[in-house]
């Protein structure tokens, strides 16, 4: 904690972000971006303490367009995921312990999220963020993204995306259910 506090706040509040605990949220426009840095569940019984860092980019123009039915007022990221997915070769888990240089372990930390603002920091619209999906996502926010290219008339990304989809899950048992929630999501397109 007190390295988040005294280090990485100062770099991450040049970038826009505001610390909420062991959260750091911002505001781009239409897009708000979290920076999550979460505890392991094994941290009160290891010699060691271990994170994981999650990375959200959402869209409020997105959100406008679908809303989760089950949770409306959530947040609901469409880039969700860990930074080791976002910058190969990191750590799932990054740990220290009473043996570990945290100067170095700081500046590493700190380069480490300037990388990964390097990554997320070019999806700079809610079109940039839906083309990122398409890219990257397969099913994760699947309907948000199908309804969101549908709503801009973005039809060639929607007919790639979809496509990309069946084309991964035809022979799957679960391409019928997958299908049915991309027709709803879409509506009377």
């Amino acid at each position: 904690d007190q390295l988040l506090s005294q280090q990485v706040r100062p770099v991450l509040k040049q970038r826009g972000f505001t610390k909420s605990g062991r959260r750091f949220l911002r505001r781009r426009g239409p897009l708000y971006d979290l920076i999550d840095v979460q505890g392991s569940k094994w941290n009160a019984v290891t010699p060691h303490h271990g994170f994981f860092v999650n990375v959200g980019v959402g869209s409020t123009e997105m959100d406008a367009v679908y809303r989760n039915p089950s949770n409306p007022s959530r947040p609901e990221y469409v880039l969700d995921t860990r930074w080791e997915t976002l910058l190969p070769g990191m750590p799932r888990e990054t740990a220290f312990d009473q043996s570990t240089d945290m100067v170095l372990f700081a500046e590493l930390f700190i380069g480490a999220l300037r990388r990964l603002l390097d990554v997320i920091d070019p999806i700079d619209s809610s079109p940039a963020l839906a083309h990122w999906a398409v890219q990257r996502n397969l099913l994760n926010r699947m309907e948000k993204v199908c309804a969101y290219l549908a709503a801009t008339d973005d039809l060639d990304a929607l007919a790639g995306y979809v496509s990309k989809i069946r084309k991964r899950l035809a022979d799957d048992r679960r391409w019928p259910t997958i299908n049915r929630h991309i027709l709803d999501a879409l509506g009377p397109v």
